[in-house]
Formats: C-alpha cells, sequence, structure tokens
C-alpha cells in the first residue's frame, strides 16, 4: 500500500517534500493573517481587513519592479523598463475597483468596527510610502509630512512617526524619474524633442514608447487617489474626522489633487512641444 501523508491544508500527497499548490503559496499561513470570525465584530469587517491586506501583497510586488526599471535605465534598457512599467499601471489599476468593494459595506457594519481601528490610518503603509520615493516622489512637503514627530496630545494627530532608516535611505538613491531623466539626457534629447522626432519619422520611438508607459503608470496612481477619496466620502461622509484625526475625505482630497507627479518633466513636455510647433520656422 502507498504511503500517504496529510499536510496542514487538508490535502493528501504521497511525498510530503513535493511541489503542493498550497504548500508552495503557504496558505495555511496567509490564510491565518485574516481575523477569525469569532474574533470578529460585524463580518463586514473581514472583506477590510483581506482588502487591506491584498493592497499590502500588491505593494510588495511593486517594490520588487520599481528598483528593476531603475536598473533597465541605468542599462539603457528601455524595452525592459517600459515592460515593467507598464504591469506596475496593471497593478496599480486594480487599486480602484478595491476600492470598489470596499463601498459593498454597510454602513452599520463598517461602524460597528471603525472605532477600533482609531489611532490607525491607511497612511502609515511604509511600503506604499517607498514605492512613492521609488518612483520620484522628492516634494519637501512631503518628506516634512513623513518626519512629523508624534503629536504629545492623544487626540491629535499624527500618532506614530512615519519617517524610517529605509526612507532615508530611498530619499538618497536615484528613482525612476531621476533614471528616465537620465536616459533622456545620455542620448541627448528632452522629451519633446523625442516626441518631435518620432513624429517627424526621425526615430527615438523607444523614448516616447517609455515616456507613455510612465505616464500612464503616473496617471493611474492619480485616478487611484481620486477614486480613495470617493470611497471615504461614500463610507463616511465628507465631515467626519479621519481614524488618525485627520480632516478625513478633505486630506484625501489634497492628497488627490495636491500632490506633485512623479515625472513632471514629461507632462511638461506637451507645453515644450506645442510651443516648439508654435515658434515660426528659422529664416534661411
Amino acid at each position: 500500500m502507498t504511503e500517504v501523508h496529510t499536510l496542514a491544508c487538508g490535502h493528501t500527497v504521497r511525498d510530503p517534500a513535493q511541489t503542493h499548490y498550497c504548500t508552495y503559496l503557504r496558505l495555511p499561513e496567509l490564510l491565518r493573517l485574516q481575523p477569525a470570525p469569532d474574533a470578529l465584530r460585524h463580518p463586514d469587517e473581514h472583506l477590510f481587513v483581506a482588502t487591506h491586506q491584498s493592497f499590502e501583497v500588491w505593494f510588495s510586488q511593486m517594490r520588487t519592479d520599481l528598483p528593476r526599471i531603475i536598473q533597465a535605465l541605468d542599462a539603457d534598457d528601455l524595452g525592459m523598463a517600459a515592460w515593467l512599467a507598464q504591469r506596475c499601471t496593471a497593478i496599480v489599476r486594480m487599486f480602484s475597483p478595491m476600492m470598489r468593494v470596499l463601498e459593498t459595506m454597510t454602513l452599520g457594519g463598517f461602524y460597528a468596527f471603525r472605532h477600533h481601528l482609531v489611532p490607525a490610518s491607511g497612511g502609515e503603509s511604509g511600503q506604499w510610502h517607498e514605492i512613492e520615493l521609488l518612483s520620484g516622489a522628492r516634494e519637501p512637503e512631503f518628506r516634512r509630512y513623513l518626519q512629523s514627530e508624534i503629536h504629545p496630545d492623544p487626540s491629535s494627530g499624527p500618532h506614530s512617526l512615519l519617517w524610517t532608516d529605509r526612507l532615508e535611505e530611498l530619499w538618497n538613491q536615484p528613482s525612476v524619474a531621476t533614471a528616465a531623466q537620465a536616459a533622456f539626457a545620455r542620448r541627448g534629447v528632452t522629451p519633446a524633442e523625442a516626441y518631435a522626432a518620432s513624429h517627424a519619422g526621425q526615430g527615438h520611438w523607444d523614448l516616447v514608447h517609455l515616456a507613455e508607459a510612465l505616464l500612464d503608470y503616473d496617471e493611474e496612481v492619480r485616478c487611484w487617489r481620486f477614486i480613495h477619496a470617493r470611497t471615504a466620502e461614500r463610507t463616511i461622509g465628507p465631515e467626519v474626522e479621519g481614524t488618525a484625526a485627520s480632516s478625513g475625505v478633505r486630506f484625501l482630497e489634497r492628497m488627490a489633487t495636491h500632490r506633485a507627479s512623479f515625472f513632471p518633466f514629461l507632462w511638461r513636455a506637451r507645453a515644450d512641444l506645442w510651443d516648439r510647433m508654435q515658434a515660426p520656422p528659422a529664416a534661411g
């Protein structure tokens, strides 16, 4: 009779060391990370936790791919850089529908456990802040926000210091934005010049494809920030304070509409190209 073994997932296999779907993905450990039924304050709390954990899993993938984009740009492998940028865009594109799933929580269900979230906030996601810096965020006000000291009054934010040694390290390292700028500089053209050359049949299409892939990513992040604010408004209304003593929806609105883009030099190329096309031809 063949000896068999029962895995932690309950499946039976011939060899306990063989590759198996559940053990390869470490599903028993993964599924234990969601709250048990008897620990839920309301069934919708499981949805809330599972959704945010899913965000963090995808953030970990972006933290893997963004450094690869920088490496590809440094090696002038623009095709690989654009390919990976498209993957990051595809990942971020999933985030808005994930926010819509959160909108299926009933108000009574969410309010049954929302007060237990205080003073936590999605703004405490260290992985997302790493993604922002890897992408190119370098606004001084953003750094001041991350470095804000814990407020001595427990009823006021911030409740945690968001700046970490890893963020300090990333702040002082090249980003996708600086690596992309360097790639254009090595080619000896500005983004506007690359667009103009491609339009005139004079090459630089690889730079144009790269620029468009990066702008797709930048735009999708901005769209997600907007949807995030809308989901919060749908869930708690426009006036309720955030769990971390922020202004709630108004804070998310500022994040959606006032944060600098990751690649301003690529967005500026539109105006530069327009000005270039309006200029009268040189005499002679």
